[in-house]
């Protein structure tokens, strides 16, 4: 397990990198002749060209905003149904899940955390865009890995379909208080290019597949939620050990179609505020780079429980080395044998709830602020999956700092949309909403929506 003073190291590397002095992808390239150097916006169109026309691309490091804004121009550009993955081969090399999780303390490590919770994540929800080769090889088709080292910055190879002609790009870091973002891009023929590219070639070829589980349990009785909603209303507190219950059974890999009867857990963030002294709530356009289906309705944020939201909240690093069952074994012995069997906590729907704020949004949502408002259980149409929705309201805070604004500022508008609270239900979304929006609205106005929003933080 790497060690807070590895974390260090891979800071000060980071800093050291900015300045051109580190080793790696991006040594001294700032100061040599040839290079072409760019800014984190000039990137962005200077990558989604090159993506258009590549045959091949691997990434190294934690890709940038700008990076997943071209890939996602290039999802949103295919209309229709999906078609053929447009690379003969994608490799996204990335630090694996225990290097980023074991240094997760590290308080200057969080920006970084977020961003490479936040690049997987799009990624892998970009190629369900795509149908993809059966089965994928080595040098075919969508590639999501992991590798052991912790490096933080990004390093992009691309093969030009037509010449065959390679290009790198790599990151030299923010040189100014401004925060931008500077890279350097080479042609091959170069040394500086060759160096780079090297790296990436090594790292690709010694990482492994790049493993996410999702939680997995038993189906339950409908009638689960109605007995935890009648709970709360009795006065329980949200950490009552009585609503806290639902035993995990297995963890799948992310996205995988059941093969039995099965309950996943899901976190619903019902995201409000107020504009213009109006409620608001914010929704997400499903689509193929968002979710796993109901595309093209509006949802609320929501997110399946994974298997790091178990252990990050055990305050351990998840078991992936170990197959299911010995994974929950390991994470049942940190609870101190509690209850016969490992179940889900209120601190793993959260953690859940933070990942998806923060990928939608761009905020990191302190735990104090989910207020827990209730379950809900529906069955998933024409599947055999049951999901069991623990729904949790968050308020954005309108100053110190504006965290509705943020949120618009961050979120593609195509894909997160404000929308008043009042007209929620007035017919004018009638054929756009989702399932739990449309089954639970009853609840919802009654648990959710009939609730103030206090928009100013307590306290000074």
């Amino acid at each position: 397990m790497p060690s807070g003073r590895q974390a260090d190291q891979a800071l000060a590397a980071r800093g050291l990198i900015r300045h051109g002095s580190a080793p790696g992808p991006g040594t001294g390239v700032a100061q040599n002749a040839g290079a072409v150097s760019m800014t984190a916006a000039s990137l962005q169109s200077e990558l989604g060209q090159a993506l258009r026309e590549a045959s091949e691309v691997t990434v190294c490091g934690v890709a940038s905003r700008e990076f997943i804004t071209a890939i996602q121009a290039v999802a949103s550009s295919v209309q229709g149904t999906p078609t053929e993955l447009p690379w003969d081969l994608f490799r996204y090399v990335t630090p694996a899940p225990t290097l980023i999780l074991a240094n997760r303390w590290n308080v200057r490590l969080g920006p970084v955390v977020q961003q490479w919770q936040s690049a997987v994540t799009a990624l892998r929800n970009s190629v369900q865009q795509w149908t993809r080769p059966e089965p994928e090889t080595a040098d075919k088709g969508f590639h999501l890995l992991s590798m052991d080292l912790l490096y933080l910055q990004m390093s992009v190879l691309v093969k030009q379909r037509e010449t065959g002609r390679q290009r790198v790009w790599a990151a030299i870091g923010p040189p100014t208080g401004t925060g931008v973002e500077q890279y350097v891009s080479y042609e091959e023929g170069v040394p500086e290019f060759q160096q780079i590219a090297a790296s990436i070639t090594e790292w690709a070829a010694g990482a492994s597949d790049f493993l996410t589980r999702q939680v997995d349990c038993n189906p339950v009785d409908p009638a689960a939620a109605t007995v935890g909603n009648d709970l709360l209303a009795s006065g329980a507190a949200a950490t009552d050990e009585r609503l806290w219950q639902l035993p995990i059974r297995a963890l799948e890999p992310y996205g995988a179609t059941a093969r039995r009867r099965t309950c996943l857990p899901v976190t619903i963030c019902v995201v409000r505020s107020l504009a213009g002294g109006h409620p608001v709530v914010l929704l997400k356009r499903r689509s193929h780079m968002t979710a796993n289906d109901d595309f093209g309705k509006l949802s609320l944020l929501s997110a399946r429980v994974l298997e790091e939201d178990v252990a990050v909240a055990l305050g351990v690093v998840p078991f992936l080395d170990r197959d299911s069952a010995a994974a929950i074994d390991a994470m049942w012995l940190e609870t101190n044998f509690r209850s016969p069997g490992l179940t889900l906590s209120r601190e793993a729907f959260i953690h859940a709830g933070q990942r998806e704020l923060f990928y939608s949004t761009g905020l990191d949502i302190p735990e104090n602020r989910f207020r827990l408002c209730g379950f809900q259980v529906m069955e998933r149409e024409n599947t055999d999956e049951q999901l069991f929705f623990c729904v949790f309201e968050v308020v954005l805070y309108r100053r110190d700092p504006d965290e509705l604004g943020l949120a618009n500022q961050w979120g593609d508008p195509r894909v997160l949309t404000r929308v008043g609270e009042s007209v929620l239900y007035s017919g004018t979304y009638d054929g756009e909403l989702n399932r739990l929006l449309v089954r639970g609205r009853e609840w919802l106005q009654s648990h959710v929506f009939n609730e103030p929003v206090p928009v100013v933080p307590d306290g000074p």
